[in-house]
């Protein structure tokens, strides 16, 4: 069965492809929206699209207003879910080489926001479930896709899913890395915060969303007249006011030395200008608690490693407007970690800056046996059909899966792959893109058999 299942998708490919470039063409980034289009018009205008081509196929679909869908192979109960999110992290296009949204293919890879994460997945999900119906496979046991909308900023769509909805007896999602993720970090998202009416510093931006890396940030100042050249700052002015501009390298939170912070590259710089008191102890508490460079969160004195990884801490988002100043912070943390001891600490550091400390996230680790038969079939699948060694590993990322009990990320990065995950120029190449749906078809076909 397993020559027949890889021969279908191979016939397939040249169509899948197409259809991935259909939904990279829709700049899904979730944003705040109408309680019709919770996610804003392009989120809802890409899960009808992705639903749409599932009901051309012969699938049975359902809208949950536009929060999530579901598609079922057939009636059977259901033991196998499969979770993908249809959302993407925005894009600063003048930084890309290739059009964010474009689709384009060169030197075998097709590149664009969401290729890995996680529409590239996502397709790769629906064609291996074609290809499993174009062969007339009765499985034994229903598999259910679902496909979410708000997976990078919180994940608010499975809570609105599983309101209605249970979860299979299994899930998977391949939102992660091969072989198979059985541990995730625990996570927070944090903000601190003042009031704050500075001499010299009337503005600040940096950062797009909570987790990631910023690769941009400015500041905008008056009354200094010296500004010491440094490298990745450019200063320009108008009006007697500088503008400051950093410019970093754009990376996901759970893995920041892949990035260059510009937020605490532009709180580094500020530091060195002639500020008042006021702003000085401001910035150099920021500065000494989020040292540009180092994410270890040694500066919060929270610092800590054992054998599920480092806790990684990042500044992601600066914002100083309308007399507050506010700063946001993704801390991934080790099955070692306390989140209350380590909240408490940050809060204890930034106090004497003057900020407070607002939790937005707080969740514990997420763990499941590697010795269960579900990962044990997935593992066994990965390697005949990837011919790599399979193995259970931990991750910082957090997924659908976190808060599912027994779920697991299974893909759909290759050991040893680099598609820009949230940076500049996301890709995939297409052989890896036909290795995945070869990958999700037989694993669902062993699961559900």
């Amino acid at each position: 069965m397993r020559e027949k299942i890889n021969a279908v998708i191979d016939k397939n490919f040249d169509e899948m492809i197409e259809a991935l470039r259909k939904i990279i063409a829709v700049p899904s980034v979730s944003v705040p929206g109408t309680p019709e289009r919770p996610y804003g018009d392009e989120c809802s205008r890409v899960l009808k699209m992705f639903l749409e081509m599932a009901d051309e196929e012969g699938f049975c679909t359902n809208n949950f207003e536009n929060y999530a869908g579901t598609i079922e192979y057939n009636e059977k109960p259901v033991k196998l879910g499969v979770l993908c999110h249809l959302d993407v992290v925005p894009v600063t296009e003048k930084d890309w080489t290739f059009k964010p949204f474009g689709g384009e293919i060169s030197n075998g890879r097709i590149y664009g926001r969401g290729t890995i994460d996680d529409k590239g997945p996502a397709i790769a999900v629906l064609y291996a479930l074609k290809a499993l119906k174009e062969l007339g496979i009765d499985l034994t046991h229903n598999v259910r896709f679902i496909v979410g909308c708000d997976e990078e900023n919180g994940s608010t769509d499975m809570e609105y899913y599983l309101k209605r909805e249970s979860m299979p007896e299994l899930v998977f999602t391949p939102d992660g890395d091969y072989p198979v993720i059985n541990f995730e970090k625990g996570m927070l998202r944090l903000r601190i915060r003042k009031n704050a009416e500075f001499s010299h510093v009337k503005m600040m931006h940096g950062g797009t969303v909570p987790n990631a890396v910023p690769s941009d940030a400015y500041a905008v100042v008056t009354g200094i007249s010296t500004f010491p050249e440094k490298e990745n700052v450019t200063v320009t002015e108008k009006d007697g006011a500088f503008l400051i501009e950093y410019k970093g390298t754009a990376g996901h939170a759970s893995t920041p030395a892949d990035g260059l912070n510009a937020v605490t590259g532009l709180v580094d710089y500020l530091c060195g200008l002639e500020l008042d008191d006021e702003e000085r102890k401001t910035f150099e508490n920021v500065k000494n608690s989020f040292i540009h460079g180092d994410f270890s969160g040694s500066g919060c004195g929270i610092k800590m490693s054992d054998r599920t990884g480092d806790l990684t801490q990042v500044l992601s988002i600066a914002d100083l407007a309308d007399g507050v100043l506010e700063f946001r912070i993704d801390v991934r943390y080790p099955e070692c970690g306390n989140r209350e001891n380590i909240i408490a600490k940050i809060a204890e550091t930034v106090a004497s800056g003057g900020f407070e400390l607002i939790t937005d996230i707080a969740s514990l680790p997420h763990s499941v046996d590697e010795n269960s038969d579900f990962i044990k079939t997935l593992l066994g699948v990965y390697e005949k059909e990837s011919g790599l060694k399979g193995y259970c590993k931990a991750i910082g990322g957090g997924t659908y899966v976190h808060d599912i009990e027994g779920g697991v990320a299974f893909g759909a990065e290759f050991p040893g792959e680099e598609n820009n995950m949230h940076g500049n120029d996301e890709s995939v190449s297409l052989d890896s893109l036909r290795l995945n749906a070869k990958i999700m078809a037989n694993a669902i076909y062993e699961i559900c058999k």
